[in-house]
């Protein structure tokens, strides 16, 4: 599978392993990615052998350190995002965390801040990933971000 600049893709699956190979394959080819995870970066790195130049990680914790973000602060998330895609105009933004972000601050507020990122990806050619099992959301969440993405990659979930 390649993906196509200026869009934001939904990576519907219970381990982001797709996920992950889809990256491999982009930063290959030289595309900076910056990767927010509920995982620690420091597991990221022993699945993503890349230059930290090219491949970034923030981590969705409260702790106080440069590579993280609290994930009850829905305006630093928006910031590190628009920032990174200011920096790198043909970047991936790959979020695999929605369900951290949605517990701590309800999931409108989360579905908006991904609305706005994705404004932002359709102008200028950048991609955002999102990343999640749809189990850990509601039906209804589900589908609303399915509504609001422009391709939708499925994994066959065991029942």
């Amino acid at each position: 599978m390649k993906i196509r600049t200026g869009k934001l893709y939904l990576f519907e699956e219970r381990v982001p392993l797709r996920t992950h190979q889809i990256l491999r394959k982009e930063l290959s080819s030289g595309r900076e990615t910056l990767y927010i995870s509920k995982h620690s970066p420091q597991q990221l790195r022993t699945q993503f052998d890349f230059d930290p130049s090219m491949f970034k990680t923030l981590w969705l914790s409260p702790r106080p350190e440069e590579n993280c973000i609290p994930p009850m602060n829905l305006a630093i998330f928006e910031h590190r995002i628009r920032t990174f895609l200011k920096e790198n105009p043909h970047g991936i933004v790959a979020l695999n965390g929605l369900d951290v972000l949605e517990m701590w601050n309800g999931f409108r507020p989360v579905l908006d801040v991904i609305k706005k990122a994705q404004t932002i990806v359709n102008k200028n050619g950048t991609n955002f990933i999102l990343s999640l099992d749809p189990k850990n959301l509601n039906p209804r969440q589900v589908t609303d971000l399915e509504r609001i993405s422009d391709e939708i990659v499925c994994s066959c979930l065991e029942a």
